[in-house]
Protein backbone atom coordinates (compact mmCIF):
# COMPACT_ATOMS: atom_id res chain seq x y z
CA UNK A 1 0.00 0.00 0.00
CA UNK A 2 1.46 3.36 -1.09
CA UNK A 3 2.57 5.52 1.84
CA UNK A 4 1.81 8.79 0.07
CA UNK A 5 -1.78 7.71 -0.59
CA UNK A 6 -2.23 7.02 3.09
CA UNK A 7 -0.95 10.52 3.86
CA UNK A 8 -3.42 11.95 1.33
CA UNK A 9 -6.32 10.09 2.92
CA UNK A 10 -5.41 11.14 6.46
CA UNK A 11 -5.10 14.80 5.41
CA UNK A 12 -8.53 14.75 3.74
CA UNK A 13 -10.05 12.97 6.75
CA UNK A 14 -8.65 15.59 9.14
CA UNK A 15 -9.40 18.66 7.02
CA UNK A 16 -12.71 17.44 5.54
CA UNK A 17 -11.82 19.63 2.58
CA UNK A 18 -9.78 18.72 -0.51
CA UNK A 19 -8.47 22.26 -1.06
CA UNK A 20 -7.13 22.64 2.49
CA UNK A 21 -5.70 19.11 2.45
CA UNK A 22 -3.88 19.79 -0.82
CA UNK A 23 -2.46 23.04 0.56
CA UNK A 24 -1.35 21.27 3.72
CA UNK A 25 0.46 18.58 1.73
CA UNK A 26 1.77 21.05 -0.85
CA UNK A 27 0.35 19.12 -3.80
CA UNK A 28 -2.22 20.03 -6.44
CA UNK A 29 -5.84 19.18 -5.75
CA UNK A 30 -5.94 16.94 -8.83
CA UNK A 31 -2.94 14.96 -7.53
CA UNK A 32 -4.65 14.58 -4.16
CA UNK A 33 -7.94 13.44 -5.69
CA UNK A 34 -6.16 10.96 -7.93
CA UNK A 35 -4.29 9.53 -4.95
CA UNK A 36 -7.51 9.05 -2.95
CA UNK A 37 -9.23 7.39 -5.91
CA UNK A 38 -6.25 5.07 -6.40
CA UNK A 39 -6.36 4.08 -2.72
CA UNK A 40 -10.09 3.43 -2.94
CA UNK A 41 -9.53 1.33 -6.06
CA UNK A 42 -6.83 -0.66 -4.30
CA UNK A 43 -9.09 -1.30 -1.29
CA UNK A 44 -12.18 -1.78 -3.50
CA UNK A 45 -14.25 0.46 -1.26
CA UNK A 46 -15.30 4.12 -1.12
CA UNK A 47 -13.51 5.92 1.71
CA UNK A 48 -14.61 9.51 1.11
CA UNK A 49 -18.03 10.73 0.05
CA UNK A 50 -17.72 13.86 -2.07
CA UNK A 51 -20.33 16.40 -3.12
CA UNK A 52 -20.21 19.97 -4.37
CA UNK A 53 -20.88 21.20 -0.83
CA UNK A 54 -19.24 18.77 1.56
CA UNK A 55 -16.72 16.02 2.14
CA UNK A 56 -17.31 13.26 4.68
CA UNK A 57 -15.90 9.86 5.53
CA UNK A 58 -17.93 6.83 4.65
CA UNK A 59 -18.41 4.12 7.26
CA UNK A 60 -15.47 2.28 5.68
CA UNK A 61 -13.39 5.47 5.70
CA UNK A 62 -14.03 6.07 9.40
CA UNK A 63 -13.01 2.48 10.16
CA UNK A 64 -9.90 2.76 7.97
CA UNK A 65 -8.62 6.07 9.43
CA UNK A 66 -7.04 4.73 12.67
CA UNK A 67 -5.53 1.84 10.71
CA UNK A 68 -4.01 4.26 8.18
CA UNK A 69 -2.44 6.25 11.00
CA UNK A 70 -1.12 3.07 12.60
CA UNK A 71 0.32 1.95 9.26
CA UNK A 72 2.31 5.18 8.85
CA UNK A 73 3.60 4.88 12.41
CA UNK A 74 4.64 1.28 11.72
CA UNK A 75 6.49 2.37 8.59
CA UNK A 76 8.36 4.97 10.62
CA UNK A 77 9.41 2.34 13.14
CA UNK A 78 10.49 0.01 10.33
CA UNK A 79 12.70 2.72 8.84
CA UNK A 80 14.19 3.38 12.25
CA UNK A 81 15.38 -0.22 12.39
CA UNK A 82 17.42 0.01 9.20
CA UNK A 83 18.15 3.65 8.45
CA UNK A 84 21.25 5.30 9.95
CA UNK A 85 20.64 8.45 11.96
CA UNK A 86 22.41 10.43 9.25
CA UNK A 87 19.61 9.59 6.82
CA UNK A 88 17.44 12.16 8.59
CA UNK A 89 13.84 12.06 9.78
CA UNK A 90 10.87 12.32 7.45
CA UNK A 91 7.13 12.60 7.78
CA UNK A 92 5.04 15.14 9.66
CA UNK A 93 4.42 16.26 13.23
CA UNK A 94 1.18 17.85 14.45
CA UNK A 95 1.60 20.09 17.50
CA UNK A 96 -1.24 21.69 19.47
CA UNK A 97 -0.71 24.86 21.49
CA UNK A 98 -2.69 27.13 23.81
CA UNK A 99 -3.15 30.80 22.99
CA UNK A 100 -0.95 33.24 24.91
CA UNK A 101 1.45 30.50 26.02
CA UNK A 102 5.01 31.80 26.37
CA UNK A 103 6.54 29.49 29.02
CA UNK A 104 7.31 27.17 26.12
CA UNK A 105 8.88 29.21 23.33
CA UNK A 106 7.15 27.31 20.55
CA UNK A 107 8.56 29.39 17.64
CA UNK A 108 12.11 28.85 18.92
CA UNK A 109 11.41 25.16 19.53
CA UNK A 110 9.98 24.79 16.02
CA UNK A 111 12.96 26.60 14.50
CA UNK A 112 15.45 24.44 16.39
CA UNK A 113 13.59 21.28 15.35
CA UNK A 114 13.40 22.35 11.69
CA UNK A 115 17.12 23.08 11.49
CA UNK A 116 17.89 19.62 12.83
CA UNK A 117 15.17 17.77 10.91
CA UNK A 118 14.24 19.70 7.74
CA UNK A 119 12.55 16.64 6.24
CA UNK A 120 9.73 16.72 8.82
CA UNK A 121 6.70 18.90 8.09
CA UNK A 122 5.62 20.73 11.25
CA UNK A 123 1.97 21.70 11.66
CA UNK A 124 1.24 23.89 14.70
CA UNK A 125 -2.35 24.75 15.53
CA UNK A 126 -4.75 25.73 18.31
CA UNK A 127 -8.23 24.57 19.20
CA UNK A 128 -11.11 26.95 19.83
CA UNK A 129 -12.08 24.56 22.62
CA UNK A 130 -8.78 25.00 24.45
CA UNK A 131 -7.46 22.09 26.52
CA UNK A 132 -10.56 19.96 25.90
CA UNK A 133 -10.21 20.24 22.14
CA UNK A 134 -6.45 19.65 22.12
CA UNK A 135 -6.77 16.62 24.40
CA UNK A 136 -9.47 15.14 22.17
CA UNK A 137 -7.28 15.63 19.09
CA UNK A 138 -4.35 13.85 20.74
CA UNK A 139 -6.53 10.91 21.77
CA UNK A 140 -7.99 10.69 18.26
CA UNK A 141 -4.53 10.76 16.69
CA UNK A 142 -5.09 14.09 14.91
CA UNK A 143 -2.27 15.64 16.94
CA UNK A 144 0.99 14.02 18.00
CA UNK A 145 1.63 16.28 20.98
CA UNK A 146 -0.14 19.22 22.61
CA UNK A 147 0.47 21.73 25.38
CA UNK A 148 -2.53 21.83 27.72
CA UNK A 149 -3.63 23.01 31.17
CA UNK A 150 -4.64 20.06 33.32
CA UNK A 151 -4.57 18.69 36.84
CA UNK A 152 -6.00 15.20 36.40
CA UNK A 153 -4.16 12.02 35.29
CA UNK A 154 -5.53 10.22 32.23
CA UNK A 155 -4.73 6.60 31.40
CA UNK A 156 -5.01 7.40 27.69
CA UNK A 157 -2.29 10.04 27.84
CA UNK A 158 1.39 10.29 28.61
CA UNK A 159 1.78 13.57 30.51
CA UNK A 160 4.96 15.63 30.92
CA UNK A 161 4.48 18.38 33.57
CA UNK A 162 6.06 21.71 32.68
CA UNK A 163 4.93 24.30 35.23
CA UNK A 164 2.40 24.40 38.06
CA UNK A 165 0.21 27.44 38.65
CA UNK A 166 -1.52 28.24 41.96
CA UNK A 167 -4.69 30.29 41.63
CA UNK A 168 -5.47 33.50 43.48
CA UNK A 169 -8.60 35.65 43.54
CA UNK A 170 -8.24 38.90 41.61
CA UNK A 171 -10.62 41.74 42.56
CA UNK A 172 -10.85 45.44 41.66
CA UNK A 173 -8.84 47.47 44.14
CA UNK A 174 -12.00 49.22 45.39
CA UNK A 175 -13.87 45.93 45.92
CA UNK A 176 -15.14 45.27 49.50
CA UNK A 177 -12.94 42.14 49.67
CA UNK A 178 -9.80 43.98 48.55
CA UNK A 179 -8.64 44.63 52.12
CA UNK A 180 -8.65 40.96 53.07
CA UNK A 181 -5.60 38.70 52.84
CA UNK A 182 -7.50 35.50 52.02
CA UNK A 183 -10.99 34.42 50.99
CA UNK A 184 -12.95 31.21 50.53
CA UNK A 185 -15.02 30.19 47.53
CA UNK A 186 -18.21 30.81 49.54
CA UNK A 187 -17.17 34.45 49.92
CA UNK A 188 -17.26 35.03 46.16
CA UNK A 189 -19.94 32.61 44.95
CA UNK A 190 -22.34 35.50 44.43
CA UNK A 191 -19.84 37.62 42.51
CA UNK A 192 -19.82 37.96 38.70
CA UNK A 193 -16.72 36.27 37.24
CA UNK A 194 -14.48 36.83 34.26
CA UNK A 195 -13.08 33.53 33.01
CA UNK A 196 -12.08 31.55 29.96
CA UNK A 197 -14.62 29.66 27.79
CA UNK A 198 -15.83 26.17 28.65
CA UNK A 199 -13.28 23.50 27.72
CA UNK A 200 -10.25 25.55 28.72
CA UNK A 201 -8.30 23.96 31.59
CA UNK A 202 -8.38 27.13 33.68
CA UNK A 203 -12.19 27.34 33.43
CA UNK A 204 -12.76 23.64 34.06
CA UNK A 205 -10.58 23.68 37.17
CA UNK A 206 -12.54 26.53 38.77
CA UNK A 207 -15.93 25.11 37.76
CA UNK A 208 -14.99 21.77 39.35
CA UNK A 209 -13.94 23.49 42.58
CA UNK A 210 -17.26 25.31 42.91
CA UNK A 211 -19.22 22.15 42.11
CA UNK A 212 -17.30 20.18 44.75
CA UNK A 213 -18.15 22.84 47.30
CA UNK A 214 -21.83 22.67 46.26
CA UNK A 215 -21.63 26.31 45.12
CA UNK A 216 -22.62 28.01 41.89
CA UNK A 217 -21.20 31.09 40.22
CA UNK A 218 -22.02 33.35 37.29
CA UNK A 219 -19.46 33.94 34.54
CA UNK A 220 -20.30 37.36 33.15
CA UNK A 221 -17.48 37.70 30.62
CA UNK A 222 -15.59 34.96 28.75
CA UNK A 223 -12.10 35.78 27.45
CA UNK A 224 -9.91 33.38 25.47
CA UNK A 225 -6.65 35.22 26.28
CA UNK A 226 -5.95 34.63 29.96
CA UNK A 227 -3.39 37.44 30.15
CA UNK A 228 -6.07 40.08 29.46
CA UNK A 229 -8.47 39.02 32.24
CA UNK A 230 -6.93 41.35 34.93
CA UNK A 231 -7.78 44.32 32.70
CA UNK A 232 -11.45 43.33 32.71
CA UNK A 233 -11.32 42.94 36.49
CA UNK A 234 -9.74 46.37 36.86
CA UNK A 235 -12.66 47.90 34.97
CA UNK A 236 -15.15 46.46 37.44
CA UNK A 237 -16.69 43.75 35.29
CA UNK A 238 -16.19 41.07 37.92
CA UNK A 239 -13.63 39.01 39.82
CA UNK A 240 -11.41 36.18 38.61
CA UNK A 241 -9.38 33.22 39.83
CA UNK A 242 -6.07 33.40 38.02
CA UNK A 243 -2.55 31.89 38.17
CA UNK A 244 -0.29 33.68 40.61
CA UNK A 245 2.41 33.87 37.93
CA UNK A 246 0.40 36.54 36.09
CA UNK A 247 1.35 38.96 38.85
CA UNK A 248 -0.61 41.92 40.17
CA UNK A 249 -1.65 44.57 37.67
CA UNK A 250 -2.63 48.21 38.31
CA UNK A 251 -6.22 48.54 39.49
CA UNK A 252 -6.54 45.05 41.01
CA UNK A 253 -5.62 43.19 44.17
CA UNK A 254 -4.70 39.51 44.52
CA UNK A 255 -6.03 37.50 47.47
CA UNK A 256 -4.94 34.09 48.70
CA UNK A 257 -7.53 31.26 48.77
CA UNK A 258 -8.30 29.68 52.12
CA UNK A 259 -7.74 25.95 52.58
CA UNK A 260 -5.80 23.82 50.12
CA UNK A 261 -6.24 26.30 47.32
CA UNK A 262 -6.50 25.54 43.61
CA UNK A 263 -3.89 24.86 40.96
CA UNK A 264 -3.39 23.48 37.48
CA UNK A 265 -0.29 22.42 35.57
CA UNK A 266 0.84 23.26 32.06
CA UNK A 267 1.75 19.91 30.48
CA UNK A 268 2.85 18.37 27.22
CA UNK A 269 0.65 15.40 26.37
CA UNK A 270 0.88 12.58 23.86
CA UNK A 271 -1.08 9.38 23.40
CA UNK A 272 -0.19 6.57 25.78
CA UNK A 273 -1.69 4.02 23.39
CA UNK A 274 0.46 4.71 20.35
CA UNK A 275 4.21 4.35 20.24
CA UNK A 276 5.76 7.77 19.52
CA UNK A 277 7.42 8.26 16.16
CA UNK A 278 11.06 9.19 15.88
CA UNK A 279 10.03 12.74 14.95
CA UNK A 280 7.97 13.05 18.13
CA UNK A 281 10.84 11.69 20.22
CA UNK A 282 13.18 14.24 18.65
CA UNK A 283 10.72 17.08 19.30
CA UNK A 284 10.23 16.16 22.95
CA UNK A 285 13.99 15.79 23.43
CA UNK A 286 14.38 19.46 22.46
CA UNK A 287 11.51 20.69 24.65
CA UNK A 288 13.50 21.26 27.91
CA UNK A 289 15.83 23.67 26.11
CA UNK A 290 12.92 25.95 25.23
CA UNK A 291 11.07 26.21 28.54
CA UNK A 292 11.28 29.59 30.28
CA UNK A 293 10.08 29.22 33.87
CA UNK A 294 10.51 32.94 34.47
CA UNK A 295 7.66 33.74 32.10
CA UNK A 296 4.12 34.08 33.45
CA UNK A 297 2.32 31.82 31.01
Amino acid sequence: MDERRLEYFIAVAEEMNFTRAAQRLQVTQSTLSAGIKALESELRVELVSRSTRSVRLTEAGAAFLPEARAALEALDRARAAVEPVSAGLRGSLNVGVLSSMTVVDVPALAGDFHRRHPGVLLRISMSQRGTAGLTEHVKEGRMDVAFVATHLPDEHLHVVPIKRYDLRLIVPEEHPLARREAVGLADVAGEPFIDMPLGFGQRDRVDEAFARAALTRQVRVEVSDITTIPQYVAHGLGVALLPDALGVRPGVRALRLDGKGLSWTLCAIRSARRKPTRALHAFLDLLPQHIHHDRAF
